[in-house]
């Protein structure tokens, strides 16, 4: 089976899933990427890729002007990426089945143009769904609404990072036996590293790693923390409203700001606190939840972070709080605070045992298995002479 898969960028935590992919006896694989890599993060782009790889030719266009209506800014946060020839390298590999990711995937101009070119060249086409229904969509998204379902309902099956898209693909039209789960997975140890202390009460160490947006919740955070008697926040990440992030800091000595941090460095920050705290008005996956519990950590995020659904067991491995709540964020990090060593250590344990449904080789099976399903949904319904044999 010939897989494209088109995505915004090759990310460090997505090129072990392709790696995985490409190995396959039963695969061919070809990642198209829409830009080298997204102008705010902070790696490195890779160019000695373990599979074939093309780079399209893109415009980046920033808009964040337009994405209103959403109830937060969004700086270094929305962008279009429109390459010129986006058809090219799918009709030079001639793939059975391709893979709509990247950004946006029904506002990709690369994605809509493999779904205009599928009759005509024969294709399945998946969409990579890793995102979700606001509760407060942007306008943009209100208008585009009728077009993504078509997108979506059309499409001949669709893979899902974690149960919350899988039932937003659901009720937006897609006949829930071909939704399939293809997690991504974030780059953290197999096992949590031994600690050598662990601090509780009004010493607990609470942590924020992530870009420094307004749509991460930092505020609500600030305030939570605010009403919490004694420990110490750290704040590792940098963007836009750093400054006011500083003026907290300045103003309260507990609250430590790191600045971004990553690598090894990044598994040290983990060794070093007792609970990751993820406050975001919108996250629709959120990586970091993975990596926070995958180094023993019990997690509090919001009803809005997609990876909370499925890994966050509350009152268990952490808490799921309404988002934007700065009352209900402090009650979660009192509770948390107050956990006993034999409830940490049910925690990570807990943990274990939801991360090992994550893993790469999970999402590369559920990569197969829904590529599989389109290729034989695309071979059913075709008109005549549209598909290949």
């Amino acid at each position: 089976m010939r897989i494209a898969v088109i995505v915004n960028m090759v990310a460090p935590y997505t090129k072990p899933l392709f790696e995985r992919l490409a190995n396959r006896e039963e695969c061919d694989l070809l990642v198209i990427s829409e830009t080298p890599m997204e102008r705010d993060r902070h790696w490195d782009p890779e160019e000695d890729l373990p599979f074939d790889h093309v780079l399209l030719d893109s415009w980046t266009l920033d808009l964040a002007w337009l994405a209103r209506g959403s109830g937060f800014r969004t700086r270094w946060d929305t962008y279009l990426y429109a390459p010129k020839r986006p058809v090219r390298p799918l009709a030079a590999f001639a793939p059975d089945v391709v893979v709509a990711g990247g950004g946006g995937i029904w506002s990709s101009p690369a994605n809509i143009a493999a779904l205009a070119a599928r009759r005509r060249r024969g294709w399945a086409l998946v969409p990579w769904w890793g995102s979700f229904t606001r509760p407060k969509p942007t306008w943009p998204r209100r208008l585009a609404d009728p077009w993504v379902r078509y997108f979506m309902r059309t499409a001949d099956s669709c893979l899902a990072y974690g149960t919350r898209q899988a039932r937003d693909l659901a009720e937006m039209g897609v006949d829930p036996r071909r939704i399939v789960l293809a997690p991504i997975t974030a780059l953290a140890p197999e096992r949590p590293p031994a600690r050598q202390s662990r601090r509780t009460g009004r010493e607990t160490r609470f942590l924020f790693v992530g870009r420094l947006i307004e749509r991460k919740g930092l505020d609500v955070l600030l305030r939570a923390f605010a009403r919490f008697d004694g420990g110490e926040l750290w704040i590792a990440g940098d963007g836009p409203i750093q400054g006011r992030v500083s003026q907290a800091a300045a103003q309260d000595p507990r609250i430590r700001l790191l600045g971004h941090v990553e690598g090894d460095d990044l598994g040290d920050l983990y060794g070093d606190v007792d609970a990751l705290v993820v406050p975001s008005l919108y996250e629709a996956w959120g990586l970091v939840v993975h990596e926070g519990l995958a180094y023993g950590l019990p997690v509090i995020a919001t009803d809005q972070v997609g990876a909370a659904d499925d890994l966050i067991d509350s009152g268990v491995n952490g808490f799921v709080v309404p988002a934007g709540s700065a009352e209900a964020t402090a009650q979660a990090m009192h509770s948390l605070a107050a956990f006993t060593d034999e409830q940490r250590i049910r925690a990570a344990s807990h943990s274990l045992r939801v991360l090992a449904s994550f893993s790469f080789d999970r999402g590369a099976d559920g990569f197969v298995r829904g590529c599989g399903l389109a290729l034989e949904h695309r071979r059913r319904t075709a008109p005549t002479g549209g598909a290949r044999t």
